[in-house]
């Protein structure tokens, strides 16, 4: 069910965020076509850096956050030494072999 809600979450941050950026382009293109001592490239520059960068650092801080709310299957969160609370991801591979008894 973790894995659900992670993956439904970080897909709905993920869309917001793209369509956030398409609509930076927008009013970067309005911005740019105004008139201003700068040349409208790099106008459009300033806005859509200036909204878009922003914009993508929350979204992948949101998803962090997402993915350490709701850890999917195989994933745990771990106390670290010296590093706090960590979310790893483990995967057991085979079962340990048994010891063959001592002749």
């Amino acid at each position: 069910m973790n894995s659900y809600k992670q993956s439904l979450y970080a897909g709905m941050i993920r869309i917001l965020a793209n369509v956030l950026m398409v609509g930076a382009v927008f009013f970067a293109m309005r911005e740019a076509a105004r008139p201003s001592p700068w040349p409208s490239e790099a106008v459009f520059c300033a806005w859509f850096f200036g909204i878009t960068i922003p914009v993508w650092l929350m979204a992948y801080l949101l998803t962090r956050r997402v993915r350490r709310h709701f850890p999917a299957e195989f994933e745990s969160l771990v106390e670290l030494p010296r590093k706090g609370p960590q979310l790893v991801r483990w995967r057991v591979l085979d079962e340990a072999p048994r010891m063959a008894p001592a002749r």
